[in-house]
């Protein structure tokens, strides 16, 4: 047998990454980690939402039943932007239910005079008022999502309004607003926190 002359089979050599394939990772890294951190704050503001309209629609069903019980509403908050259990909430600071309203309610009248049920402390401040067949609703009106609604001038049923807040942002000023009243079935979200 006739030793073959043919050259060695190449080595392969060891290829890093090129510094544009590198920058490339690196940026497609960054657009996903912006959004993520974008879907989970939008996820955690619609928790904090989601107990507003669900303490909101709490406070619908017991005005319901203070008016079975006593023929009107409870008109506990002194006016619509009376908010309890903190007159200026942040959504930083969950704040305790059940202590007394003092200088945010009515003359005699108190938060546990609603059958509420409230799990534990809360992001938002509530208000509601109320009155009877002919006594206009103070505001008049509110802005929700750049819409104008306006509540009768002059009702013709008893009503009440429930209002909530928050600043959920933390900036220092409420930023998301909560709505319902008796004249219609819907909660009314506003501006959601962004």
């Amino acid at each position: 047998m006739v030793p073959s002359c043919a050259p060695p089979p190449p080595r392969r050599l060891a290829r890093g990454f090129t510094l544009v394939e590198l920058m490339i990772v690196v940026v497609i890294v960054g657009v996903l980690a912006v959004l993520a951190v974008v879907g989970y704050r939008k996820l955690v503001t619609s928790s904090h939402v989601a107990e507003a309209t669900n303490m909101v629609q709490n406070i619908r069903v017991a005005q319901e039943g203070y008016h079975a019980e006593t023929q009107q509403y409870a008109n506990i908050s002194k006016d619509f932007y009376s908010y309890y259990p903190q007159s200026a909430p942040t959504g930083k600071i969950e704040t305790a239910w059940g202590g007394s309203c003092a200088s945010l309610c009515q003359s005699g009248m108190q938060w546990s005079m609603l059958d509420l049920r409230v799990d534990g402390p809360v992001l938002f401040g509530y208000a509601t008022v109320a009155g009877g067949v002919g006594i206009a609703p103070a505001p008049a009106s509110v802005t929700v999502s750049g819409q104008t609604l306006t509540f009768p001038a002059n009702p013709p049923t008893e009503w009440y309004m429930v209002a909530a807040t928050s600043d959920l942002d933390g900036l220092g000023a409420p930023n998301t607003y909560v709505y319902t009243t008796s004249w219609n079935n819907q909660v009314f979200v506003d501006s959601a926190g962004q």
